[in-house]
């Protein structure tokens, strides 16, 4: 997963200008989420965390993609993403190919 230096590459060579953040609630996380939001040039249209264990995390997958984001940073360990993930695959605005992961 890129450092915040790569993520800001990776999103300026995607002309991404309104990002999602979201982020597991684990220090890492949550110190990487905050890192980058403060770096971030542009605007960052929300940043939504969750729990590492839920009965669903569609809300949170809801949330990341309500306001049509150019792309998504999302910061969390590696089987927290992926329940997010599952459920981001059911929405209709995000594109797996405008996310960025950090760690």
């Amino acid at each position: 997963m890129p450092d915040l230096a790569r993520a800001l590459q990776l999103l300026s060579a995607m002309d991404a200008r309104l990002v999602a953040v979201g982020h597991g609630r684990d220090e890492r996380s949550v110190a990487a989420a905050r890192e980058f939001a403060a770096a971030w040039p542009h605007e960052v249209a929300v940043v939504v965390d969750w729990p590492s264990t839920a009965a669903s995390w569609l809300r949170p997958a809801r949330k990341l993609t309500a306001n049509h984001a150019d792309a998504w940073v999302i910061a969390d360990t590696p089987e927290g993403w992926a329940n997010v993930e599952r459920r981001l695959r059911e929405t209709p605005n995000w594109d797996p190919m405008r996310t960025v992961l950090l760690r």
